[in-house]
């Protein structure tokens, strides 16, 4: 059997609403809360 004969399976699935800014804020929330500790530590 040769793979010419194979078919691609691909997985996919519909975004879900709201989940792109809930992403985005808490990557937000968690950088700011670093940068806090950075400061607290140097000053």
């Amino acid at each position: 059997m040769t793979d010419d004969n194979k078919e691609i399976m691909e997985l996919s699935h519909e975004p879900v609403p709201g989940y792109k800014g809930a992403f985005y804020i808490s990557i937000t929330v968690g950088s700011l809360y670093l940068a806090l500790i950075l400061y607290n530590t140097l000053f």
